[in-house]
């Protein structure tokens, strides 16, 4: 519920011009989404809930970095689904930036990297780390330091972040870093929005 409201005010902060936003939790999926059975265990419920709002919506933004079974959901509605972690990595590679991945734990590294590989980003990723479990501080602290040692160790010129509990940190880490924070929820809405924009755009012409 936390991350759920955290993505509510942060998509009102962001205020997309073309869009009406709103979001969705899960309730019966798993808390931390990282290995393939939690992945499957999630497919269930968030095929039901874009069923069940499919009137209402005309796009779905699956808030879960790991985009988990993405394709197979998006073969069950006829409505655009887009994936925070497939818009966040072509986001850096449309950009023309080599970038790492500053994920949630060591458990996820493996399944970034698939996950990377499949969108034909790979060539473009230097690194896929995460926040050392040991190290006091923030959040924000963390992630930073994560930061640090991707663009030290691999000379990255973007960072992704690659967990939707991370909204925020973005304008934090890329202050002190002086390199390009990305995250997947604002590529995501800023998809969609243009997208929006375009549409009306056409049926004027």
């Amino acid at each position: 519920m936390e991350t759920t409201k955290g993505l509510e005010n942060m998509c009102k902060e962001f205020n997309p011009e073309y869009i009406k936003v709103d979001t969705v939790g899960m309730t019966n999926t798993p808390f931390f989404i990282n290995s393939t059975e939690t992945i499957d265990a999630t497919t269930n419920e968030v095929v039901a809930t874009i069923k069940e709002k499919e009137d209402e919506y005309n796009i779905f933004i699956i808030a879960c970095h790991l985009d988990p079974n993405l394709e197979y959901i998006r073969q069950q509605t006829e409505k655009i689904v887009i994936g925070i972690g497939e818009a966040s990595v072509l986001f850096a590679k449309t950009l023309g930036m080599n970038y790492s991945i500053i994920g949630s734990s060591d458990k996820t590294v493996e399944l970034k990297t698939d996950m990377v590989t499949r969108y034909g980003a790979k060539k473009e990723l230097d690194y896929v780390g995460y926040p050392d479990p040991e190290m006091e501080g923030t959040l924000e602290e963390k992630l930073y330091s994560a930061s640090v040692n991707a663009v030290e160790k691999y000379d990255s010129s973007a960072i992704v972040l690659g967990c939707a509990g991370f909204i925020g940190v973005d304008s934090y880490i890329e202050k002190r870093l002086g390199k390009e924070v990305i995250d997947g929820v604002i590529a995501s809405l800023i998809i969609a929005d243009g997208y929006a924009k375009y549409k009306e755009f056409k049926s004027k012409n």
